[in-house]
């Protein structure tokens, strides 16, 4: 599971990571073409907890730099520092559609729990 877990994450990374915005794109097709271009928080969220799994499972700190990149993409882009939370969705360009946050019942559940996988495995 771990091999195939690396090959999913690195082939969402080259495919998926947006290179001149940053953020991962929301989805590509099955034949791995961009369909959505928007930066979702729930994908960002995962994508951290998958990159502090995989770093801690395979001692490969390349994955501790994705998630440093992550991370440091939603504190810039996707959380809301005044109110709490994070935004839904932004576009290509990080721009916001809307102020709407995760919604009932929700509520940052991607986010925390991808926080808290992090703290798990380092524990």
């Amino acid at each position: 599971m771990k091999e195939k877990a690396e090959e999913l994450f690195h082939k969402a990374w080259t495919k998926g990571w947006d290179t001149k915005f940053g953020g991962l794109y929301f989805a590509l097709s099955s034949i791995e073409d961009l369909i959505d271009s928007d930066k979702n928080y729930w994908v960002m969220a995962e994508a951290i907890s998958a990159a502090s799994l995989l770093a801690v499972k395979t001692k490969n700190n390349q994955y501790w730099k994705a998630y440093d990149l992550l991370f440091n993409y939603c504190w810039k882009y996707l959380i809301d520092h005044q109110h709490g939370g994070w935004y839904q969705l932004l576009n290509n360009e990080n721009k916001m559609y809307s102020d709407e946050k995760s919604p009932v019942p929700k509520t940052d559940y991607h986010p925390v729990a991808a926080c808290y996988q992090t703290i798990r495995v380092l524990t």
